[in-house]
């Protein structure tokens, strides 16, 4: 691949990540007070461009969640569902999102905030249209993930204000992408840390997802 074309490429491939970059960090004030009031970015209005629909993909391509009352397996398992997903799988933005939007805790805790950290993570309706031209696909491999250390201070100066149960985990790892360019396969890696607040009931068979921190700005 020439130089120049190679560097088109690359702009494109990680261009849905630098909002992330941009974000703070989700605030525990957020899991006090309750869920806000953003918009759903997974509209179901929302249109996809045409995908491939090649033998294996379609919705058996999207990430599953299994489920475990463990909070760091658990949030495991919800890191690589938020980064696994396939531009030409032949489902769209709003079907990757919806995976880890039936993860939300029951009752409706943080729901819409829990929607809005979502999006934040994912490529742009107009992006994933740009990325599908390049047969755009992420995963992510895990280096770590632990409860971090300030969560013990955090708990006791939130004085029972947080519902029982609710853990924050942080999650230190390299995003993939990939694609074609000009029928010659292209890449990029990139450190990500973040973290997953989950609320794990002592009394529940599995743990549920509340919120997400900002990408790249984890609880330490």
């Amino acid at each position: 691949m020439e130089p120049s074309a190679r560097r088109r490429f690359m702009i494109v491939v990680i261009a849905a990540a630098t909002i992330g970059l941009l974000l703070i960090g989700v605030g525990i004030y957020g899991l006090i007070r309750g869920p806000g009031t953003s918009a759903d970015p997974a509209d179901p209005s929302e249109t996809s461009a045409p995908g491939s629909t090649d033998p294996g993909r379609g919705p058996d391509a999207l990430p599953t969640v299994k489920g475990s009352a463990d909070p760091v397996d658990y949030a495991r398992e919800i890191a690589q569902a938020l980064f696994t997903w396939d531009t030409a799988s032949g489902v769209d933005r709003s079907d990757y999102l919806q995976v880890l939007a039936d993860e939300a805790a029951p009752a409706g805790e943080e729901g819409n905030g829990l929607v809005a950290d979502l999006g934040n993570y994912f490529p742009t309706q107009e992006q994933w249209r740009q990325l599908l031209g390049y047969e755009t696909r992420q995963q992510l491999t895990i280096d770590s993930a632990e409860v971090p250390g300030s969560w013990a201070q955090i708990l006791e100066d939130a004085s029972g204000q947080l519902a029982e149960g609710t853990v924050a985990v942080t999650i230190r790892g390299e995003r993939h992408r990939s694609g074609v360019w000009n029928r010659e396969d292209a890449s990029s890696s990139h450190e990500v840390a973040f973290t997953v607040f989950v609320l794990c009931p002592p009394d529940a068979d599995r743990c549920h997802l509340l919120r997400l921190s900002g990408l790249g700005t984890p609880l330490e």
